[in-house]
């Protein structure tokens, strides 16, 4: 513990109490003498305290000589000091980590010191929340084009952004402390190994299609390095600006949302620079029309051209068939009709038709390999630079008055981090994070306006790519193209980092109470959704489908972008805002651990929101699949036979082929008579009114938080401690 103090001639009393200590001279305990010292002098180490002094002198000392005889040295020798022994620390420890006492405590000279290298960690790790951007080619990463019978569904994909954020909550709850020993340098460079290492892992995974893997790097190893590279920017940036927590926050977890904003157009660009298309066997039944193809654009005499014949098999999957006059018989396949296609943005030129299994690339393990080089290398360089400020660098708080004081002593909620005497009295005070999560209805209150609130971000950010595809591809193609859709998914992460920054800012000034009920603007952008879903396909189908139809639905689709980024800022300040209002809820002085117990309700929400969107979408799936189906089989009974293989009434067989993903909606909609609506708007709909229903309670709970009288409750947990 010397070795870590500015002087390193300072001798501890790890004991407390009055600065003294007992010395041992000879063996005999007879002969302890009692050391008095002077100046003693208390320094603040976190929550511990240890006495500390000056220059220790023996009052009388008794030893023996060489002859045996006892000698008695004069009062007031000096006692050799104990020094330890000098040492060449790493670059990355944390004394090197640790600034000179007199650094600057200039605003530009702090930022200076402090931001690039957090900005660089947070640049590298904000990627994490642009999940979205892999699950459309993870979840074709066999049929290229389309999705292949061995391909992973989205339910078995969301989950593995869960995985990370639990893992997010377990490492920030569990390494807290080992941050704070070993300094943000090793915490740092631990970090970003972890979060590199966890994109090779995944691209290992997709490159031999074993899950399991992908759940292991991005799932395990990334939440370790989510969470290393989360907290230690954080809490090294806030003791650079202890004068201005808010600002501090804000700026920190700004340059986590631009991660996730920049994020978008590197992956998408990858992506598509090392895709290789599948191969084109050739048009098949579903693809061309029917057999009679020629027959219905009205030129009888025309040759048929030569189709791709296939064969459903017992599983699902379909294969060609032995007579067919086009392919090798027997090769799996699979089947990509005009929508299918559109998605690929530009990938194959041979349009819908049947494309072999295997032969194509989607090029996500390529690209999430070259990321997690390029991530990882970004985070060391920024774990690096970090630095902390030296035990004795102060930044001076301006002194209080009476008036400012006396004035402030009932107010413990609505005071802002402008307010000089919060800093001075209420940082020392405050509720121990076992008493505030048990003995007070304010805590369980702010964990479900946490909860509700984040659900639905959570939901929207794991999966955004997909449902401005599924909502508005159909109706607008020319508009929502691959390319469009990223920019989406970049505008999300800049409202994230705008909404970070901007509503703990505004929270000074409005509290952070009334901060949490604008957030409430949410539930109608939210609940209104399946409305402005529903009024665009009635309108793209009463209308024009050509590019005067996107002309119409222009004004939805903009509706639907800003309100979803509107609603992503909320996101972003509800964890920006959350330190703040803890603090004026329960004092500063235990802030940091019931903050941890806190972010449990994002854990939670974590899980809720993927893992629900990927359940009720499912099941709006497969109700869309059977109404398409008997609307189907009531215009042509025999439809299904001939492109299946497979009766309606089969309902073992039928379901196989919608678990073999052979049967799709984008495929009956093909087989389906003309002014049949399109039900792949519409499979968000109960996914936006239970993300409603659960911001609501957010709402609510935040509504019903009360201030906290703190010096009764810490009578109280006197009395309790007491018994």
């Amino acid at each position: 513990l010397s070795s870590q103090l500015p002087n390193p001639n300072l001798i501890f009393h790890p004991f407390g109490g009055p600065p003294s200590i007992l010395t041992h001279l000879n063996g005999s305990e007879e002969e302890y003498e009692l050391l008095k010292f002077n100046k003693p002098s208390c320094h603040r180490t976190k929550s511990r305290y240890f006495a500390i002094c000056h220059k220790p002198r023996r009052l009388s000392t008794t030893s023996k000589t060489n002859d045996g005889n006892l000698e008695t040295r004069v009062k007031g020798e000096e006692v050799p000091n104990r020094q330890p022994q000098p040492t060449n620390p790493s670059i990355l420890s944390k004394e090197a980590a640790t600034a000179s006492a007199d650094h600057p405590i200039s605003l530009p000279r702090r930022l200076l010191t402090a931001l690039p290298p957090a900005i660089a960690i947070h640049l590298s790790i904000g990627s994490v929340y642009v999940y979205s951007m892999w699950t459309p080619s993870l979840s074709k990463t066999l049929g290229v084009v389309a999705a292949a019978p061995a391909d992973w569904t989205h339910s078995q994909l969301l989950p593995v952004f869960s995985c990370a954020a639990v893992v997010l909550g377990a490492t920030t709850s569990r390494l807290g402390e080992w941050v704070e020993r070993v300094g943000p340098r090793t915490a740092g460079m631990v970090g970003s190994a972890f979060w590199g290492g966890a994109l090779v892992t995944s691209a290992a995974g997709v490159y031999c299609h074993e899950i399991g893997l992908v759940y292991l790097g991005y799932g395990v190893l990334g939440g370790v390095g989510w969470g290393l590279m989360y907290l230690t920017p954080v809490t090294s940036v806030m003791k650079w600006f202890p004068d201005r927590r808010g600002l501090a926050t804000g700026l920190a977890l700004s340059a986590f949302g631009a991660g996730a904003a920049l994020a978008p157009t590197l992956i998408h660009t990858l992506i598509d620079s090392m895709a290789v298309g599948p191969e084109f066997i050739g048009q098949c039944f579903l693809t061309s029309g029917g057999p009679d193809a020629a027959d219905l654009v009205g030129n009888a005499t025309a040759t048929k051209p030569l189709m791709v014949e296939l064969t459903t098999l017992t599983d699902g999957s379909q294969v060609i068939a032995s007579h067919s006059p086009v392919g090798e018989p027997g090769r799996p396949v699979v089947v990509a009709t005009e929508s299918d296609i559109a998605k690929c943005s530009g990938l194959v030129s041979t349009g819908p038709g049947v494309y072999a299994i295997g032969t194509g690339n989607t090029g996500v393990a390529k690209a999430m390999a070259s990321l997690g080089v390029l991530y990882g290398v970004l985070g060391a360089v920024g774990s690096r630079f970090m630095k902390i400020p030296h035990p004795d660098w102060t930044v001076t708080v301006p002194s209080l008055s009476k008036e400012d004081t006396s004035a402030g002593e009932n107010n413990t909620f609505d005071t802002t981090d402008n307010h000089d005497w919060l800093r001075k009295v209420n940082f020392d005070i405050g509720l121990p994070a076992s008493y505030v999560t048990t003995n007070t209805m304010q805590f369980p209150l702010l964990w479900l306006a946490v909860f509700g609130n984040a659900t639905g971000g959570l939901a929207l950010l794991s999966s955004s790519k997909l449902m401005l595809t599924d909502i508005f591809a159909g109706v607008a193609p020319d508009i929502v193209t691959p390319a469009f859709t990223t920019g989406y998914v970049s505008a999300l992460g800049l409202g994230m980092s705008a909404g970070r920054f901007g509503w703990s800012a505004m929270s000074d000034l409005l509290g952070r109470k009334q901060s949490y009920a604008l957030f409430g603007l949410g539930i109608p952008i939210v609940g209104m959704t399946p409305y402005l879903c529903h009024t665009v396909v009635e309108i793209a189908s009463g209308g024009v489908q050509t590019s005067s139809a996107g002309v119409d639905v222009w004004p939805y689709l903009m509706t639907f972008y800003s309100g979803s980024v509107l609603a992503i800022t909320f996101y972003g300040g509800v964890f920006s805002i959350l330190p703040a209002y803890i603090a004026d809820l329960f004092g500063q002085k235990h802030a940091g651990a019931i903050h941890g117990k806190a972010l449990t309700a994002w854990a939670a929400s974590a899980v809720c929101g993927p893992m629900g969107l990927a359940y009720l979408r499912s099941h709006s799936q497969q109700k869309a699949i059977q109404e398409l189906l008997e609307i189907v089989n009531k215009d042509d009974e025999t439809i299904i036979k001939k492109t299946f293989g497979c009766s309606f009434h089969d309902d073992s067989t039928i379901q196989n082929l919608i678990d073999a993903k052979t049967l799709t909606i984008e495929k009956l909609m093909h087989l389906a008579p003309a002014g049949t609506v399109d039900p792949t708007p519409f499979l968000y709909d109960s996914t936006c009114y239970v993300a409603a229903g659960l911001m609501s309670i957010a709402a609510l709970s935040n509504l019903l938080i009360r201030p906290l009288d703190l010096n009764l409750a810490l009578k109280n947990l006197q009395g309790l401690r007491a018994k």
